[in-house]
């Protein structure tokens, strides 16, 4: 594989976050990004700025969605950040950001999640935070239609479907508080939790050969591995750092999972984060609950799975700047560049075979990918 600088895009402060989507006047693709003092910027993928808009009160947004939620064929972009205010935009045809409503929570918000997730053909937005709650809003006035409370606050949460049933949903959540639950789609009635000891920083579940597993880990530097159906922990793997990040792959099937692991070690500023020997890692679990590959000594910011011609890989973002492109099915190394700033964001445009890296240090680097 081949990676060709097409463009870079510098700006004053840090990259946090990076999305596509087409432009309904244009019917092109442009790239949204959010910055850690709030702002929101718009580029064509040219590198040219469209829009830049201060949305927040010079607080970071740390993440947020686009999506047509209320199937009116018109995108909106809900935006969540330090702040706890949950934004939610139109995107105009001249890509004008028009607000519709706003739903305070008491403290930053965690994540956001786009589902029909109660069954009634409307799509709902969850959002958790770190003020304790998880919520599900009506995508047309931001009013709750239910709630939970955690001890702590709620670091992830993922909604699983019933792939024989689609309209037996459930969102699974962990939190700051050492627990994972389960909450019931339509009321969100508590299904089941289980108590760990130290924080759990996310949740996901891999379909193995033992059957549908939740997938956890955090704090305690541990993997778990928890039968859905009987509740009992079946396998657990332990590391040297946090047990951090996790993505379930295909999309469709979730039969395989990758796993990275976390150091802080670069918060000790007496030793150039460049010459950190990092303990921290990537594997790859198979349906066997089986380690298939791993890449060891790399400190992840953000993992990402895009697909060029039949090739699947894997993009990871790493804290000394490397990004490296990975086989999915056997983590052979297909490319690897490595910048100065800590990596933020990846995202992978098709069309224009367009992989856009955002950066630390306020950077963004398109390449151009030749696939061999």
């Amino acid at each position: 594989m081949q990676l060709k600088k097409k463009w870079t895009f510098d700006y004053k402060e840090s990259i946090l976050r990076a999305k596509l989507s087409a432009c309904a006047k244009e019917q092109t693709k442009k790239l949204f990004i959010s910055t850690k003092s709030g702002k929101i910027l718009i580029l064509d993928l040219n590198s040219k700025l469209v829009i830049e808009e201060q949305i927040t009160e010079y607080s970071p947004i740390w993440n947020f969605e686009i999506s047509d939620i209320n199937k009116n064929g018109k995108q909106e972009l809900i935006l969540g950040g330090l702040d706890g205010l949950l934004r939610v935009f139109q995107i105009t045809p001249e890509l004008i950001l028009k607000p519709l409503w706003a739903h305070q929570f008491g403290s930053s918000i965690s994540g956001i999640r786009i589902n029909d997730i109660n069954n009634d053909d409307n799509l709902e937005i969850i959002a958790y935070s770190l003020d304790k709650t998880l919520r599900v809003l009506d995508n047309n006035s931001g009013n709750l239609i239910w709630g939970q409370i955690f001890k702590d606050g709620i670091e992830d949460a993922k909604i699983w479907t019933d792939k024989r049933v689609k309209s037996t949903k459930e969102i699974i959540a962990c939190g700051n508080d050492g627990t994972i639950r389960i909450f019931e789609n339509v009321n969100g009635n508590l299904l089941w939790f289980k108590q760990f000891s130290d924080k759990v920083r996310f949740i996901d579940y891999i379909n193995s050969n033992k059957g549908l597993l939740i997938v956890c880990g955090g704090d305690d530097n541990q993997l778990h591995f928890i039968d859905k159906v009987s509740h009992n922990e079946i396998k657990t793997m332990e590391f040297d750092d946090y047990v951090w990040k996790s993505l379930s792959f295909p999309t469709l099937i979730n039969e395989n999972i990758l796993i990275s692991t976390y150091s802080f070690d670069y918060m000790d500023q007496s030793i150039p984060i460049q010459d950190i020997n990092f303990t921290s890692k990537l594997i790859c679990i198979n349906k066997n609950i089986e380690i298939e590959w791993e890449l060891n000594n790399k400190n992840i910011e953000v993992i990402y799975r895009f697909q060029t011609g039949k090739q699947n890989n894997i993009a990871i973002g790493t804290t000394q700047g490397e990004l490296i492109i990975i086989d999915e099915k056997n983590g052979t190394i297909k490319s690897n560049i490595v910048h100065t700033s800590s990596i933020n964001d990846i995202i992978y445009e098709p069309k224009t075979q367009l992989l856009i890296i955002s950066h630390e240090d306020g950077s963004i680097i398109a390449y151009f990918i030749e696939d061999s």
